[in-house]
């Protein structure tokens, strides 16, 4: 433990939770999962707080992790209850006092590969997690007891689970990551209540399944990667589950996989009870940039009463589609976009968005209020030298001469909020570091989120002006959820991600609190 998170940690356990004045007395609402509901619109109806009063907001305490890595879950709430996950281990926390109720640690069986892990879903007092060597796990909701666990690939491949499960009705939904070490992405339906395989689709076609032809060469769908490694969406209405896809593999000689390479960088839609495929959308066709389609979309209906889809990629752009065509409604870039179609050589091609990304783990949100989508993304670019592409079983399939290239030196951010049907920017916020929190929208007229140079932010979301800001001491790359216990609305904010990244980082892994 740092210097800074002991004194933290010491002048937080002093602080006593204010009494409630005027509160709704036995009011509560959740944030049931990792996007808040299965739609992963990520608003919040919640208005105690309020563009009025955010100023006021503070820590009312914080809960340390007490190890180093991956700061990127995102908390789930339930019942008083906050859920959070590093890359092994499961807390439950008092959403209230953030005192520790019960840590759950998995002992992999096989190689560990994935470093994050996004978090949990929740089903019928069963939380469902994945694994670094491709587990997934249920766990007692109260106790933390493993009730189930079900080996669903083998990880000497590369194969990993860190996606945030989604659960519905009698089935948890999870997929495979591991693109960058040559994985055949596939999801998995099991069933919530034995751990049993239900069904699976792969999101690599091979042999006679429908869009195989796209790869060109039989043999390089094999290891094609089309991991997915943030979280899902699904419309309970008619069942559809939408899964956002990866990178292909290797990921930038192009020349291995000619083709449009199906599914990756795609939203893919099944039947969520049969797993049979609706549709999909393909982001970035025959991607040589690591241009993963990284986060699962929101689901809303427009001001012209119409169902729509927004999502955003590592290619720096936010689309909404229109659920019922398909068709492209607007495509806004939201960060720098720069020489994207000029080929990789040996020598070197500097390219924006980098292979970082664009927008990250994170996908957008839509308010409900505003009528706006609000998204976060990264403006860094890469200078990366074509390399020689060769698959070794369990290391990174590249085809890079320099891994994943060389940054630029100033990484910056953004937040950008978007007329869904027009594509018009409503406004812009430009960071100091990369944006890749999550963004949560309010009907108290909000926007909260955070920074890599660990700022918690909320911001005014009809014109962006910052009504708030708290230094966490760590880089802000995970969730924001924002619940109500008891009659009183709270804020947690993830803190501390120092995992692998050329980002800037800082901290160590801590939730904090907040509330006025």
């Amino acid at each position: 433990m740092t210097r800074w998170a002991r004194t933290l940690f010491l002048a937080l356990a002093a602080f006593s939770i204010p009494a409630v004045v005027g509160a709704q007395s036995g009011r509560n609402v959740d944030w049931a999962m990792y996007n808040g509901t299965y739609s992963s619109e990520r608003y919040s109806s919640l208005a105690q707080i309020n563009r009025q009063n955010v100023g006021s907001l503070h820590a009312v305490c914080a809960f340390q992790l007490g190890q180093l890595g991956a700061m990127q879950t995102g908390p789930v709430v339930h019942n008083g209850t906050m859920f959070v996950t590093t890359q092994t281990t499961t807390f439950a926390i008092d959403a209230r006092t953030c005192r520790q109720k019960w840590k759950s640690t998995y002992k992999s069986v096989g190689p560990e590969q994935g470093i994050a892990n996004r978090g949990v879903a929740l089903l019928g007092g069963k939380l469902f997690r994945g694994t670094p060597d491709a587990h997934l796990i249920a766990l007692d909701e109260k106790t933390g007891t493993t009730l189930w666990d079900t080996k669903v690939a083998d990880s000497s491949d590369g194969s990993s689970i860190i996606a945030a499960p989604i659960a519905w009705r009698d089935k948890v939904y999870a997929g495979l990551a591991g693109s960058e070490l040559g994985v055949k992405g596939k999801m998995f339906a099991l069933d919530v209540n034995d751990g049993h395989i239900v069904w699976t689709f792969d999101l690599i076609p091979t042999g006679s399944q429908a869009g195989a032809d796209s790869w060109g060469r039989a043999d390089s769908a094999v290891t094609g990667g089309g991991g997915t490694w943030t979280s899902y969406t699904l419309d309970p209405a008619d069942g559809s589950l939408f899964i956002p896809v990866g990178n292909p593999g290797p990921d930038f000689s192009a020349d291995y996989r000619p083709g449009a390479n199906l599914f990756t960088c795609s939203i893919v839609v099944l039947d969520a009870n049969t797993g049979q495929l609706k549709w999909y959308f393909q982001e970035v066709p025959h991607d040589f940039h690591d241009w993963d389609t990284a986060a699962a979309p929101a689901l809303f209906t427009a001001l012209n009463g119409k169902s729509m889809i927004a999502f955003a990629g590592k290619d720096g752009y936010l689309v909404t589609l229109d659920r019922t065509s398909h068709k492209v409604v607007s495509k806004v870039a939201i960060t720098t976009i720069s020489n994207v179609s000029a080929p990789l050589t040996t020598e070197g091609t500097h390219f924006c968005p980098g292979t970082l990304g664009g927008v990250e783990w994170n996908g957008p949100a839509y308010s409900r209020l505003e009528k706006l989508t609000y998204v976060n993304a990264v403006d860094k670019c890469t200078t990366l030298k074509l390399g020689e592409a060769r698959y070794v079983r369990g290391q990174a399939f590249l085809g890079s001469g320099n891994g994943f290239g060389v940054g630029d030196a100033d990484a910056r951010g953004w937040l950008t909020a978007v007329n869904p049907i027009t594509g018009k920017i409503a406004w812009r916020y430009h960071a100091d570091s990369p944006m890749t929190a999550a963004v949560t929208p309010t009907a108290g007229g909000v926007v909260l989120t955070g920074s890599m140079s660990g700022w918690f932010l909320a911001f005014d979301s009809a014109t962006g002006k910052v009504l708030y800001r708290f230094n966490t001491g760590g880089s802000v790359a995970g969730g924001v959820a924002t619940y109500m216990i008891d009659g009183k609305q709270y804020v947690a904010v993830d803190s501390g991600n120092v995992a692998r990244t050329p980002f800037p980082t800082s901290g160590a892994p801590i939730v904090f609190v907040f509330a006025l």
